[in-house]
């Protein structure tokens, strides 16, 4: 057994001490992250780890092979720590004490490595590790070139520095664990203990032959509608045996995935909506940030592109619940918002841009809205003969969109709305650049079409320095054809050619798939309602299945923390319908715990290596190639060498589905990348590989000339093309063919025009039967479910209820969705609050720093609650990352946003993340203990 090349400690990036957000908010500290150089779990079936107590269990390091000196250097916090004994109660474990570290850096030793930035945050950086027989020594970013804005560094943030730890930290799953309660074959496997469990060491054999022969048992008892992948991703092992129920999720889009192409937007919701980051910051004269705050959820470049604007003479204009760090920055002028109330706004705004142009403002481009779009006033109804004007007017309803209508849902003062309609004109370069803060909400389906109308009142599109759409910060701006394209891994065609059938159970493979919103509830109840996929235009009329789920594979991800409803998922692996729940990961997921069998994978550190897109424009102009730092530690193996152990056990031939070895399909993806020269579609070979190369790498393939050697290549770890203006061949205009010829160019709606009225849209969500209200061709608003409107008890007579507080969730800084979420270095740098506006705490008797428990509905949470005027009354913001840690109560005592969902499937089924009422009140228990007191890991009790 390979021992984890725990990370040496180098010079600490931040001094320990109080963290920043239990004080009241200082805005410079805020804005620290952007550029920037330099957790718990659930308790019950692992074993919490706080600092400061001795580990005294040292039984399994007993056990080990003796490692050498550079494999256990630093290891002194968590290597026998990482092996504790780990049973049914939540048992606390010491921490020894690192010390501080040494002032001044030490010359070392190593090489320089790429590794892989194996996250899900909003960016995607150089990261290099310097690796000495396999350890990572420190970490840096990138140094490759000096730093220009025609030429920016890929820089990696603090979340980026933790990688090594992430990976190989004291909680990396080391070998194969059972569940002590549960058996094979369906009878005795005691859900009940999901969670409570103690677990068990076995052996690899044991632990593929329990899968191998429960997922023949189960596929040939129950066929493949029993078995259930809880991921967008899917699973190709289990397509290759016959299928399994799947699952559709709006996941950080939103409403945006509900066929965006029907509107006459770009296919995909992420990309190509805006222009490129030049032409941002060289057009621009007034740029919209609609939720985004690229400060915090995408580091990097992102926010340094958007300082350019400001500093050429931009003006920004911030909309949300909070004043962030972003918006601080750039000055932007803030129209504060309640969450899931866009709709209401963006209704007031357009009802005043056309009062204001009837008034002789000229704010509305009528020629780009009768020669661009239909359906906006009279002259292109929809077919039952109205129209967006109509409806702003207040024709159809009674009701007036004005400014004092939406102010009473959204907050907005009726003033700002005004002057935000004014800013939005046609008389100036505008890029309204929205995250999908507000699509990811209750009642949002017509948001993005909203959006994209109020753009069109202003003819903000397909010009320079106009833009209206998605900038999201992990694709913001990609154009259609990105500059730089990784090759294929060539696994699809070489099975092919194999021609290797998978098994035949006797069953046909399930078109069934499962909104995410109603996922856990579907398999606690035994029903769902299908409605085809609504991330694209695959919708059909809703009808109610039965379904009956009893084996569950999570792969390497975690839909129980991820996915609304984290509460009913635990009653749903606790019932007595789920037979068999297997689980692939290094780090103790929450899904993890409640399996029956884990496997031990290896991270992408471990690998042969492979390519990754940039990040923002830099997924357009730049490719990483990143490199193995060591060997797959402790006993774990990669995905693909534990799906072909389990076909080889089920007595079927894996190379139907993995034909090629994993180097092979690296080797490929490099060989095959493409690199624009002189223009986006002039695309040439990157990388020369010679036949040295290709014998070295013990592969198949053929030479070839390119622009950089693979030796270099591999050695940088990095490709970007140099930019030098908005016109040097590389930029974008997004729909800049349309608008030059809408003829020759239409959009792919059934117009060919942006469709301000789409009845596909009206007729998709109708059919679906979700919801009882009747949609419209054109925007309309809706009383969102869990919407500010139901936090009240009587809304006439705005008498609160018992869930007054209206709580979103942004993304942070300590966090990668749920990526670093057992952590200890961000946890040590970064707490994880509950952030609330400081009059509202005052009327609570609360104090910046007090524990706080936030309920909803449907769960419980405990945190630190973090105090400031910059959030607005009746808001609270839990930042989205932690992984739950319940207490015998069922409150989670780590604060994780799906311990307060409920399973609400309305719409579209969005999963309404930012759409949620709770209260807020002092704890009355012992005071929250910080979060990098403890850490979480899964070990055998033996």
């Amino acid at each position: 057994m390979r021992p984890s090349p725990l990370c040496r400690r180098g010079p600490r990036l931040l001094r320990k001490g109080p963290s920043v957000l239990s004080k009241k908010p200082k805005l410079p500290l805020w804005l620290v992250p952007f550029r920037f150089v330099p957790c718990a779990m659930e308790g019950n079936p692992s074993t919490l780890l706080e600092r400061g107590e001795e580990m005294t269990d040292d039984r399994f390091a007993q056990r080990e092979p003796a490692m050498d000196r550079r494999a256990f250097v630093a290891a002194s916090t968590a290597a026998a720590v990482g092996l504790s004994l780990a049973g049914c109660a939540p048992s606390v474990e010491k921490m020894a004490e690192t010390g501080d570290a040494p002032s001044e850096p030490q010359e070392q030793a190593g090489v320089w490595t790429t590794i892989s930035c194996m996250q899900s945050c909003g960016g995607r950086c150089l990261n290099k590790a310097l690796v000495e027989d396999g350890v990572i020594l420190r970490q840096k970013t990138d140094d490759t070139h000096e730093d220009s804005q025609e030429f920016p560094q890929q820089r990696g943030c603090l979340r980026g520095r933790a990688i090594g730890e992430m990976a190989f930290g004291a909680d990396r799953i080391k070998y194969p664990l059972k569940r002590k309660g549960w058996q094979p074959g369906g009878k005795d496997f005691h859900p009940e203990l999901r969670g409570r469990d103690e677990w068990e060491r076995i052996s690899w054999d044991e632990a593929i032959r329990y899968v191998a022969d429960e997922t023949k048992r189960i596929y040939s008892t129950y066929g493949p509608r029993s078995v259930l992948v809880p991921s967008a991703f899917g699973s190709a092992l289990h397509g290759y045996l016959g299928g399994y129920v799947g699952m559709w999720d709006t996941n950080s889009q939103g409403s945006a995935r509900l066929g965006p192409s029907k509107l006459g937007l770009t296919d995909n919701a992420k990309r190509g909506q805006c222009n490129d980051r030049y032409d941002m910051a060289t057009n621009a004269e007034t740029i919209v940030l609609y939720g985004c705050n690229p400060a915090w959820s995408a580091m990097g470049s992102p926010t340094w592109h958007f300082l350019a604007a400001k500093e050429r003479g931009a003006q920004f204009v911030f909309v949300g619940p909070t004043y962030n760090a972003s918006a601080s920055m750039l000055e932007a002028r803030w129209v504060r918002t309640r969450p899931g109330t866009d709709t209401a706004l963006l209704l007031a705004v357009a009802y005043e841009m056309v009062r204001q142009d009837e008034a002789g403002e000229g704010l509305i481009d009528w020629d780009f809205l009768h020669t661009y779009c239909i359906g906006f006033d009279e002259e292109s109804p929809s077919r039952d003969g109205e129209h967006f004007l109509g409806y702003v007017r207040g024709d159809y309803d009674g009701v007036p969109k004005t400014p004092e209508w939406a102010s009473e849902i959204c907050g907005t003062p009726a003033e700002d709305i005004t002057w935000f309609a004014r800013e939005l004109g046609c008389d100036k370069a505008v890029f309204i650049a929205s995250s999908f803060a507000a699509y990811r909400c209750n009642g949002a389906e017509d948001l993005p079409q909203l959006m994209m109308t109020v753009g069109a009142m202003g003819g903000h599109f397909g010009k320079p320095g106009h833009a209206c759409g998605v900038y999201y910060a992990d694709s913001a701006s990609d154009g259609p054809v990105n500059l730089i394209l990784t090759g294929g891994s060539g696994e699809a065609e070489a099975a092919e050619a194999l021609g290797v059938d998978g098994p035949d159970f006797g069953f046909e493979a399930p078109d069934d798939l499962i909104g995410s919103s109603e996922l856990w509830r579907a398999v606690a109840t035994g029903s769902y309602r299908f409605v085809g996929n609504p991330c694209g235009i695959d919708v059909v009329p809703g009808e109610e299945r039965t379904i009956d789920i009893r084996m569950i594979e999570n792969g390497n991800w975690s839909p129980m923390r991820s996915l609304l409803d984290t509460n009913q998922a635990v009653e749903a692996l606790r019932g007595d319908r789920v037979e068999f729940v297997v689980n692939r990961s290094f780090v103790p997921r929450l899904d993890a715990q409640y399996a029956d069998i884990i496997l031990p994978l290896c991270s992408d550190l471990e690998r042969d290596g492979g390519t990754l897109m940039g990040t923002g424009d830099g997924g357009r102009e730049v490719v990483f190639c990143y490199s193995q730092v060591c060997e797959p530690v402790y006993e774990s193996k990669s995905s693909d060498e534990i799906d072909n152990l389990i076909l080889e056990a089920m007595g079927y031939d894996h190379r139907g589905l993995h034909p090629l070895s994993e180097r092979q399909k690296t080797f490929n993806e490099i060989a095959g990348t493409t690199v624009a020269d002189g223009s986006a579609d002039n695309q040439v070979t990157l990388v020369s590989i010679t036949q040295e190369d290709i014998d070295a790498w013990g592969v198949e393939g053929a030479p070839q000339e390119g622009l950089i050697s693979w030796s270099e290549f591999r050695e940088k770890g990095v490709y970007q093309i140099p930019r030098s203006s908005a016109d040097d061949g590389y930029g974008y205009i997004a729909y800049e063919d349309f608008i030059a010829d809408p003829q020759k160019n239409p959009r792919e709606s059934e117009s060919g025009k942006f469709e301000i009225c789409c009845q596909w849209k009206a007729d998709a969500l109708n059919a679906m039967g979700h919801s009882e209200d009747t949609y419209k061709p054109y925007p309309t608003y809706h009383v969102p479910v869990e919407g500010f409107e139901q936090t009240f008890d009587d809304w006439g007579a705005k008498k609160k209820g018992d869930y007054p507080f209206q709580c979103y969730n942004p993304h942070y800084m300590r966090f990668a969705n749920g990526v670093f979420g057992n952590t200890m270095m961000l946890a040590s740098i970064l707490e994880h609050p509950v952030f609330m506006n400081n009059e509202d705490a005052t009327a609570l008797g609360i104090e910046d720093g007090d524990t706080v428990l936030v309920s909803s509905r449907y769960g419980s949470v405990l945190r630190h609650a973090s105090l400031s005027p910059l959030t607005m009354p009746g808001c609270v913001g839990l930042p989205n990352g932690a992984w739950a840690q319940f207490d015998e109560n069922g409150v989670d005592a780590a604060g994780a946003v799906n311990s307060l969902t409920g399973s609400v499937c309305v719409g579209m089924g969005t999963a309404g993340y930012n759409t949620l009422n709770v209260k807020v009140e002092p704890y009355a228990g012992a005071a929250l203990r910080a979060d990098a007191a403890a850490q979480v890991v899964l070990a055998a009790n033996e």
